[in-house]
């Protein structure tokens, strides 16, 4: 997973992504929420941690930020000194996802992370679908008005991401970061991947904005 941690405590930020890179996850940080929000709209995250009691923007008004913004469906879980009822409430109100009071143990985060994501993956369809574009997690077949497409599984990737989207725009940088991560690539990469793709597909199926990224057409 790729983790956002939005901590104005330079410390507490340092010791809990030691602790989440040691177990296998991917970290940025950001110190306020204003520069969370800025984080945000350059990459995709999986999950973010917000602290509230945080300069520039507070926990809360970033929260309310992204659950209006185009990554409303991101888990968000608050982790702040704030332990009153009311405190949670307005944390819940905000949109958190789930709220731990400071001082807490790494661990009791961890498993309530893993909690979050078991959570979405039993919401996740086996079977993501767009106008004629199909993709069936199950049989790891992507299908056009029921017929079965060869694609490589990049290509697959790349389809599973737009339809989990469509009919949204999807950032060049997200899909990059879906293939290859944090791996350094370069951007003709991703630029072959879409030709080859788009090959495949119906035309006008795979819309490219240029400078912005990539989406499905239903037609």
């Amino acid at each position: 997973m790729r983790i956002l941690v939005a901590e104005d405590n330079h410390a507490a930020a340092q010791n809990l992504a030691d602790y989440l890179t040691l177990v296998g996850h991917d970290v940025d940080f950001a110190y306020h929420g204003a520069s969370a929000l800025e984080l945000l709209n350059a990459h995709r995250f999986d999950l973010i941690i917000l602290d509230i009691m945080m300069p520039v923007m507070d926990g809360l008004k970033a929260c309310d930020a992204i659950r209006a913004g185009e990554h409303a469906d991101t888990p968000i879980i608050f982790v702040t000194a704030r332990d009153t009822l009311d405190d949670k409430l307005a944390g819940f109100k905000a949109g958190a996802d789930d709220y731990l009071v400071k001082p807490y143990a790494v661990e009791e985060l961890y498993a309530r992370i893993q909690a979050l994501e078991a959570r979405n993956q039993r919401r996740m369809s086996p079977t993501l679908s767009f106008g004629a574009l199909t993709f069936d997690s199950a049989t790891d077949l992507v299908r056009v008005e029921g017929k079965p497409l060869l694609l490589d599984p990049t290509q697959k990737r790349i389809v599973r991401l737009l339809l989990s989207r469509a009919p949204a725009l999807v950032a060049s940088q997200d899909i990059a970061y879906d293939i290859w991560g944090e791996e350094e690539v370069d951007s003709s990469a991703l630029r072959t991947q879409i030709y080859r793709l788009r090959k495949s597909l119906p035309e006008g199926m795979l819309i490219t904005e240029r400078g912005k990224g990539y989406r499905l057409n239903a037609g």
